[in-house]
């Protein structure tokens, strides 16, 4: 490997054999896919030639660290984890800070890729280039919490723990991968913690204490010091950030309210300011490995418990009908301790509060649990049911698509999900871009999948100036998920780019854009991108994922959002009478794309892409 900042050096795991082997980073694919999320889709696609079940053991799973991970370069300590998703059948990714990154870069790997299915419960061990597999037979129905306590106590503190709960190992569908224990970095979408459990893998441990050696350190360690912002770590400027952040969110009417069907919850916005101020004012940031700044979504209390998250508050709080923080963050406990994704637990729940309502379900359903919007013990309830898949709750661990199929009397109509991933707490009815981002998302329903490079043209322009724009949408949609996978492959985290909610950073800095990412790329690898060269990798990588998703059967029709969106205004905030026309936006996306109606790529744009036809495709 010519290139700095990567190790050179993947793992390949076979949990069957019992057996690792090692497998060099070829440089095209380091130039062509950067690393992270890239070099997982690119190797998916090598891997998986038919439509396959996500839990059958071939299927692989993926652990990718990037070329910026584990250096100088800030906000870069998150990794990516991604397999076929058991919650939607189609491409799954998520992502985690924490500190789990940085230790795989320092143990001398850029990532794995964990094939088969153990006999029973094991652990991967990681240390000095180095894997073993060993019996985690111990670990067996711990929690999250408990399993990074008891494997740190194995293999002494300094390790780094990613570790599936009961969820996981009950193989819920939108089980997620947790990091760094009570302090809860979770893998959270697509149910990838499922495909852990699927495999008997418990958890992953690593150590590492060398040094990621980059290509131009001097350079690159002036360009950072010369970027980065005044630190003004005073708690009022944190708790004045994390108000504007979320009565933004809340304002703009971004929650969901009663599984989406209403617009206001009395209450709400007092609580989650109370809240998110009490966060920033008496307990303390958790800055990931890399993060000079903090941010509003990342606290955690004297014990080292994350607190609520804005992505549990709605969820969990509002879209349940609940504006009970206190059980909300009970709520958002088990899910980091039992391994679900706050998102779709809450989905899941609201779903069924509102076949409850809807009489569509009934006490004896539930097993005498009143499952009723607001019932703050019942939301509790059920989500202990969701992780044990006990009674009721086994219906919902499957995720709101399959449950309606199981409930049937039209439930689907209560299923807010797209690609059968259930929404996020950014209601896409509030804008254009937002709606069509979910839309097409190779994941589903996702509200970070475009990124905003910052540099020219619709960068530039106020988002609520062109809330309500048709024209043009569409390919401004297609370059941001071409730009944020750009940033998933590197792998820095989204908040870079959002000044506004760092914590620490001085007000009127407005994040990292795209000039600093391809700055500090090429000094940190030696590698000579630019933004074209840059963006047309993120391109090939977007397009590759979309091509897995083809041949596990995902048609063109399934690039739409649920009714609810399309079809019941919200009621109240300033896009409270508006509906997103998807349809009229989808033919501009599909040809910024070079896509056929079918979803289909033309051949001109594989052969530009320098993406092989395999297998299905």
């Amino acid at each position: 490997m010519i290139y700095k900042g990567y190790t050179g050096r993947l793992l390949l795991v076979d949990l069957v054999a019992r057996s690792v082997t090692e497998k060099e980073v070829p440089e095209p694919l380091a130039r062509q896919y950067i690393g992270g999320v890239g070099f997982a889709a690119a190797l998916m696609n090598e891997m998986v030639a038919v439509k396959t079940d996500p839990f059958v053991p071939e299927a692989p799973l993926f652990f990718m660290a990037g070329p910026l991970s584990g250096t100088m370069v800030p906000w870069s300590g998150r990794h990516c984890v991604a397999a076929l998703s058991p919650l939607t059948g189609i491409w799954g990714e998520a992502f985690a800070g924490g500190t789990w990154a940085a230790a795989l870069k320092r143990a001398g790997i850029d990532g794995l890729i964990i094939t088969g299915r153990a006999d029973g419960p094991v652990i991967l061990k990681v240390a000095d280039g180095r894997a073993r597999i060993e019996d985690g037979a111990l670990l067996q129905g711990m929690d999250t919490w408990a399993t990074e306590a008891a494997i740190k106590k194995m293999y002494g503190h300094a390790c780094s723990v990613s570790a599936i709960g009961p969820a996981g190992e009950n193989r819920v569908r939108f089980a997620s991968v947790m990091s760094d224990g009570p302090a809860a970095r979770a893998a959270g979408r697509c149910g990838l913690g499922a495909v852990m459990g699927s495999k008997n893998l418990k958890a992953i441990a690593v150590t590492g204490g060398r040094p990621v050696e980059v290509a131009h350190a001097e350079q690159l360690t002036r360009s950072i010091r010369a970027f980065l912002p005044q630190m003004v770590k005073t708690p009022e400027h944190c708790a004045a950030k994390a108000s504007r952040v979320f009565t933004m969110f809340v304002r703009d009417g971004r929650h969901g309210v009663n599984n989406w069907r209403d617009g206001d919850l009395p209450g709400f916005e007092e609580a989650v300011l109370q809240e998110v101020g009490g966060h920033a004012l008496h307990e303390r940031p958790y800055q990931c490995a890399g993060c000079p700044t903090g941010c509003v979504e990342s606290n955690v209390d004297g014990s080292g418990r994350r607190l609520n998250v804005w992505e549990s508050i709605a969820p969990l709080g509002s879209q349940c009908g609940i504006a009970d923080m206190a059980v909300v963050q009970k709520a958002y406990d088990l899910c980091n301790r039992w391994g679900v994704d706050s998102i779709s637990a809450g989905g899941a729940i609201s779903f069924g509060m509102e076949c409850f309502a809807e009489g569509l379900i009934s006490l004896q359903d539930t097993d005498g649990i009143e499952l009723a919007f607001g019932n703050g013990p019942a939301a509790l309830a059920m989500l202990e049911k969701i992780c044990l898949r006990e009674g009721f709750g086994a219906v919902l661990a499957e995720g709101t698509r399959r449950a309606a199929g199981i409930i049937g009397g039209g439930a689907e109509r209560f299923a807010i999900e797209v690609k059968g991933l259930e929404a996020p707490a950014h209601d896409p009815r509030a804008h254009n871009f937002l709606a069509l981002a979910y839309a097409t998302d190779t994941r589903g329903a996702n509200h970070t999948g475009a990124a905003d490079p910052g540099i020219e043209g619709f960068d530039l322009m106020d988002m609520q100036a062109v809330r309500f724009a048709v024209e043009g949408t569409g390919s401004a949609v297609a370059r941001g998920q071409n730009y944020a996978t750009v940033l998933n492959s590197l792998v820095l985290c989204a908040f870079s780019h959002a000044g506004y909610a760092q914590y620490y950073s001085a007000d009127g800095f407005a994040g990292v854009t795209a000039r600093q990412v391809v700055e500090w790329l090429n000094l940190a690898t030696g590698m000579e991108h630019d933004f074209a060269s840059l963006m047309l990798a993120g391109e090939r990588s977007y397009n590759v994922k979309h091509v897995i998703n083809l041949r596990q059967g995902c048609a063109a029709s399934e690039d739409r959002l649920h009714e609810r969106f399309t079809g019941r205004m919200r009621g109240c905030g300033p896009a409270g009478e508006h509906l997103p026309p998807v349809a009229a936006m989808l033919e501009d996306y599909y040809s910024a794309r070079g896509w056929h109606a079918d979803g289909m790529l033309t051949d001109a744009r594989m052969q530009e892409l320098g993406i092989a036809k395999t297998g299905d495709i």
